[in-house]
């Protein structure tokens, strides 16, 4: 529990550190946010999901959604699906306010939609660090550093998104997000079984790499229609499913 405790304490900082004006400040910032991005996106794709997909036997056997198969990727796809949602709006919220002539950040309803977002988001990576000894965060240590390199990444984006108001509350409720997963992960009475956190964490992949992409692809007048995308996704999915042997 002691490197667990140590490991939440550590992504807490940074996601701290990673908002203020002085981390934003510094001159190195473009290169260096995009190697961490670069790191992230790296384990997520080599370590983290071969390790999930391993897993899916677990699922299969555990009876969750019988007869669906692939949960682990579709879990995915959902967390990306969300984080584009989150980003579409809040670029469009920025671009309508500019237009207005009000100050380029969202407005109110969309910085709580994406602080609530990422507030579940982070007590699933919370959730997870309190599981040492799965295969799929082991070594914690390297799970923890493209965590927090993410955190380094996306906070960036967020500030960029919502200005003061995510300096002033919405990291530390993000905080507080992480920090209540890992104390519902290191309860007795909640057992964190592999097939569930498999499941939790495939839905941390999807949104990282979406998250972090965002940050490296620039913002520009084109609109994204989230409804379209998250149709034909499913659409298109059920129909792989129903085609592919079992």
């Amino acid at each position: 529990m002691l490197a667990t405790l140590l490991t939440v304490l550590v992504l807490a900082i940074v996601h701290l550190y990673a908002g203020t004006t002085a981390a934003l400040g510094h001159q190195w910032r473009p290169r260096a946010l995009s190697a961490a991005s670069g790191v992230s996106v790296a384990y997520v794709f080599l370590d983290l999901l071969p390790d999930l997909a391993e897993q899916q036997s677990l699922i299969d056997r555990a009876g969750l959604f019988p007869g669906l198969g692939r949960h682990i990727y579709i879990l995915a796809l959902v967390g990306l699906t969300v984080s584009l949602w989150v980003e579409t709006a809040s670029r469009e919220s920025r671009r309508r306010r500019r237009v207005m002539g009000e100050p380029d950040q969202t407005g109110i309803a969309t910085f709580w939609l994406s602080i609530i977002s990422f507030m579940v988001l982070n007590a699933a990576i919370g959730y997870a660090v309190a599981s040492p000894g799965d295969q799929a965060v082991e070594p914690l240590w390297m799970f923890a550093v493209a965590m927090g390199l993410h955190f380094l990444a996306n906070d960036h984006s967020l500030v960029e998104h919502h200005g003061e108001r995510y300096q002033r509350i919405g990291r530390w409720l993000l905080v507080a997000g992480l920090i209540t997963g890992w104390l519902i992960g290191i309860l007795p009475a909640a057992e964190i079984r592999p097939d569930i956190l498999a499941l939790v964490l495939a839905y941390i992949a999807g949104g990282t790499i979406m998250n972090i992409l965002r940050h490296e692809l620039p913002d520009t007048d084109r609109s994204s229609d989230v409804v379209a995308f998250a149709t034909a996704a499913a659409v298109y999915g059920v129909l792989l499913l129903s085609l592919s042997p079992a």
